[in-house]
């Protein structure tokens, strides 16, 4: 957690993230899951409760508050779990990343956009170039990295969007299309992460 020194008692920012057992190929994990955020976590929640010793770390969110964001807390919040993972022994910090500028791009392929480059050979986004500066590597896209899921009064409240049409809506603030089945009653959101490693040693 970080605090404002003129406010100590005010938190500006958290970060999240979790130790688990990676490579272990006795339990099938040769890879990263395509799932990202939600296996990365049941796969850690399952390695505490059966005390298998963790090797690598996941990061899982970092969250600056709305005022001071775009001054660099981010990456500083990211240099802190960094540090603690390395603190603690770990050889390697994992993170399944949402890139910071994909909703504003919601019908572009995921892969497509955190492929992009700028002029200077540095990524688009602003979130994967923070990572990639900081010595991170990119492993791959997790197509389903977090699954979100509910029938259409749900997502009519938790968006204020209408939901009139089965086929597929745009809802502000996620990087890929809600999938609609007025049919069934229910929507779900898949959405895509981008796996990176930090290797710490």
């Amino acid at each position: 957690m970080a605090v404002d020194r003129a406010e100590p008692d005010r938190p500006v920012a958290r970060a999240f993230s979790v130790p688990f057992a990676f490579p272990d190929p006795a339990r099938g994990r040769e890879a990263l899951p395509h799932g990202g955020w939600d296996p990365v976590i049941r796969w850690a929640h399952r390695d505490r409760l059966q005390g298998i010793r963790p090797t690598a770390v996941s990061a899982l969110e970092i969250m600056v508050a709305p005022r001071l964001q775009g001054r660099g807390i981010s990456q500083a919040m990211l240099t802190a779990l960094r540090d603690n993972a390395r603190r603690l022994g770990f050889d390697a910090l994992y993170a399944p990343i949402r890139p910071t500028d994909k909703h504003r791009e919601p019908l572009t392929p995921f892969a497509e956009y955190v492929a992009r480059r700028r002029a200077d050979g540095q990524p688009h986004d602003s979130w994967v170039r923070t990572h990639l500066r900081l010595g991170a590597a990119v492993v791959k896209v997790a197509p389903c990295s977090m699954v979100i899921s509910g029938t259409l009064a749900e997502w009519r409240e938790w968006t204020g969007l209408p939901f009139e049409k089965s086929g597929t809506a745009i809802v502000p603030g996620a990087l890929s299309l809600v999938h609609v089945s007025l049919e069934q009653d229910h929507a779900v959101y898949f959405e895509p992460n981008l796996w990176v490693r930090h290797r710490l040693r």
